[in-house]
């Protein structure tokens, strides 16, 4: 298969991506193979090229807003040619305090796709079957893309949050997860006020229908 590889021992810029050919991986137990549709480009892909954060390997393969199709390890639960979707936490220990409690987001060992193990900047990759995510027909490879990373955050927030429909709600700053988020809200009937420093975020948010 073909791949962008990162290489962190780079110090050439030029040099710190490249398009490479790979075997295809084998997917391990309890692992699926996915043959990648579509990956979104997340801010957090750039941090780990620019080395904002600290390389964990020599060579991965960015991109952890992954759109696939299951072509190998399938399951009863995703049987072969099943969409799935792929985030940033591609697995967990599930022995730690916080997994054991169901907060495998707060997990001691966790696994991040496109960082600590390959991600979806190739034509294959494996995958955690039980960190997949069966997706709906109604929402095309490339629209579905982001919202596995800044969408699920973006939404998140809002659960957390406690918003209920019709409500008034302020989002601070205006980035990726906002401008998805406020079409959640939008949908709730709630009405949208938006602060940010950076004017052309402003305008964003005003053509979105922000207040």
């Amino acid at each position: 298969m073909r791949a962008a590889v990162f290489d962190s021992r780079s110090n050439t810029p030029e040099d710190w991506v490249s398009i490479k050919d790979l075997s295809r991986p084998q997917p391990q137990p309890g692992e699926v193979l996915l043959k990648v549709i579509a990956c979104g480009v997340c801010r957090t892909d750039l941090h780990i090229v620019e080395g904002d954060l600290p390389p964990i390997r020599p060579h991965i393969i960015p991109g952890h807003q992954i759109v696939g199709q299951v072509v190998d390890g399938a399951t009863l639960d995703l049987p072969l040619g099943t969409r799935v979707g792929v985030a940033w936490m591609g697995g967990v220990d599930d022995n730690c305090w916080f997994c054991r409690h169901d907060m495998e987001n707060l997990c001691d060992h966790p696994v991040f796709t496109g960082y600590s193990v390959n991600g979806g900047y190739a034509e294959y990759v494996s995958a955690r079957a039980d960190f997949t995510f069966p997706l709906p027909a109604g929402l095309d490879d490339f629209h579905v893309a982001p919202l596995l990373c800044a969408g699920v955050i973006g939404f998140r927030s809002l659960r957390i949050a406690g918003v209920q429909h019709g409500e008034r709600v302020g989002l601070f700053g205006f980035g990726s997860s906002a401008s998805l988020a406020i079409r959640v809200l939008q949908s709730w009937d709630c009405e949208v006020y938006v602060v940010a420093r950076d004017e052309s975020h402003r305008n964003a948010a005003r053509s979105l229908g922000a207040i």
